[in-house]
């Protein structure tokens, strides 16, 4: 009886499709190298059983490292833009449905080969499995992480309390920026056009982004395109519906939809705990984490047609902007002039004081201060009149108190320029005490 290590038609595939290059052509390259006609392979797919020990050792040989395969680096890039997918699909559905998405089969398909050639285990080849590795830190699993140069991703998990991690996202993209998500989407296309093309076009972007951050979840179109400088957009239903997406009913708690008090956005309940329940939350404010972790939230009474923020623009605009709104506030109660994200979002914020001081800042909500130093671009043409301010929200210190020193040391080890690095309420205090 031949080794099943696992089903022969995902074997092929993943051999003459993905490691051997054949595309869509896969099935007569299959065909070709095991020497057998296409009928016979089509019925071995059928019917595995009937497939002989002389075809399995001849796809065996075929496996053998002499044949290409995918370095670790682009495998754990795989399993990480499977993983979004999977989480892509519980934020539209509340659940994962059968069957899983193509990139989670493929990544299982190339796991299982290099199991295969390198003859290890180490792979994951089925979701219990990925999700088990998941967790843990990617140096406990993968074989080799000297692709990781910086070590940035050496103790990194793809997944943290249920959801899947920045980390996650980041591998999952080429240019390890997945911000660039919001640049790809395509209602941020039509925004971006829409504004190009009016003469407000820069008060009608900063009357989207606010709106956007001051309200993760809505009621449905309604609540955005009630406000009166979104009336007269074009096409606005489009952009809402590219920058929104319905909650599923899975997602509410006995028709109630638990919020956190501190970013708006939606809770999911993880446990019980001495008659607590605990919920997870997105931000990653640590009062944020202490209050869903003890239970308290506000609650909004679900209903057919609610919509939340789709999950890039929850991460890289809601969440950071509170901080953004948060600045823009405080410099206001002392007098300066401020506008948010001049010229479609050059920087966050340029502020004026009643003495003609003159101010530029980026907001940047990163808990990796090696990750913001490398891709911190600085502040272009504001530098020549403008003192610039790269901030970072309050909270960051808390969760790491060497922040500061560690993009300080890690941007002048890259050879980039210095930037002044301040919290909101640190830059607030340090123009006060000027």
């Amino acid at each position: 009886m031949p080794i099943e290590l696992s089903d022969f038609q995902v074997r092929c595939q993943a051999l003459f499709a993905e490691v051997l290059g054949n595309g869509r052509r896969w099935k007569t390259a299959c065909a070709q190298g095991l020497g057998i006609g296409r009928a016979t392979l089509y019925r071995y797919f059928e019917d595995e059983t009937a497939v002989p020990d002389e075809i399995w050792l001849r796809l065996e040989r075929l496996e053998l490292p002499s044949s290409p395969s995918f370095d670790d680096r682009t495998l754990v890039a795989m399993f990480a833009s499977a993983l979004l997918k999977v989480q892509a699909q519980i934020d539209e559905k509340g659940f994962l449905s059968s069957p899983y998405p193509a990139e989670l089969r493929r990544a299982f398909d190339l796991g299982a080969a290099r199991n295969i050639t390198a003859k290890t285990a180490s792979w994951p080849t089925d979701l219990d499995r990925l999700m088990a590795l998941a967790k843990e830190p990617l140096f406990r699993w993968v074989p080799d992480m000297s692709w990781d140069k910086a070590d940035e991703f050496f103790a990194a998990r793809l997944v943290e309390d249920g959801e899947i991690s920045t980390d996650c996202r980041k591998l999952a993209v080429a240019s390890g920026n997945p911000e660039r998500e919001i640049e790809e989407n395509i209602g941020y296309e039509m925004l971006m056009g829409i504004c190009r093309d009016r003469v407000d076009g820069e008060n009608l972007y900063r009357i989207w982004r606010r709106t956007v951050i001051e309200n993760p979840v809505v009621a449905g179109y309604a609540t955005i395109i009630a406000n009166p400088g979104l009336a007269d957009v074009e096409r606005v239903d489009e952009i809402v519906e590219a920058f929104y997406q319905r909650i599923p009913d899975a997602v509410a708690v006995n028709g109630q939809l638990p919020i956190c008090t501190i970013s708006g956005t939606i809770l999911r309940r993880v446990g019980e705990d001495s008659g607590v329940t605990r919920f997870h939350t997105e931000c990653r404010d640590p009062e944020a984490i202490r209050r869903a972790n003890a239970g308290v939230h506000d609650t909004r009474r679900y209903r057919p047609g609610m919509m939340q923020l789709r999950r890039a623009f929850r991460t890289y605009w809601c969440l950071p902007g509170r901080a953004e709104l948060e600045l823009e506030r405080r410099f206001r109660e002392k007098g300066w002039q401020t506008t948010l994200w001049p010229n479609l979002d050059r920087v966050d914020l340029v502020a004026t004081s009643a003495s003609g001081r003159h101010l530029a800042i980026d907001v940047k909500d990163y808990l990796s201060p090696n990750t913001l130093a490398a891709r911190f671009s600085g502040f272009k043409e504001f530098t020549a009149d403008h003192e610039c301010y790269l901030v970072i929200p309050d909270y960051i210190p808390e969760v790491d108190a060497r922040f500061e020193a560690k993009f300080e040391a890690f941007r002048a080890s890259l050879g980039k320029t210095t930037v002044a690095l301040q919290t909101v309420s640190g830059l607030i205090d340090e123009l006060e005490a000027a």
